[in-house]
């Protein structure tokens, strides 16, 4: 019966960090862009519209690596922010599980007494 908790507790806890890992994936925003990116998006349409399509292109292509850039920074942050945020709920289920050992240990050598 002992033995049957604790893998009963080790499938719960691999049904739940892959539900919070989903959750985790479910719940990323898109990045907030910085003023000077929007204001570069500003500056080539204004641009497109005066009908002054060099510029416009040459804009657009400074923006372009500018949003390439910030979304890569975004994105490593998030993933960091996840791997920590995964950190602490698996530390939080291995101490879970400790408990559960200590449990089951306690249990056995009550048996033993008897």
């Amino acid at each position: 019966q002992c033995d049957d908790q604790v893998n009963m507790m080790m499938e719960r806890h691999k049904h739940e960090i892959k539900e919070y890992q989903r959750k985790l994936i479910e719940r990323q925003q898109k990045p907030k862009f910085s003023s000077v990116l929007l204001n570069y998006r500003k500056i080539e349409e204004h641009l497109a519209r005066a009908k002054n399509y060099s510029e416009a292109h040459k804009m657009k292509s400074k923006a372009d690596r500018l949003e390439e850039r910030e979304i890569d920074e975004w994105n490593k942050q998030k993933q960091k922010e996840m791997f920590q945020q995964e950190h602490i709920f698996r530390a939080a289920k291995k101490q879970e599980f400790a408990a559960l050992q200590k449990r089951v240990e306690t249990g056995k050598k009550e048996l033993d007494i008897q």
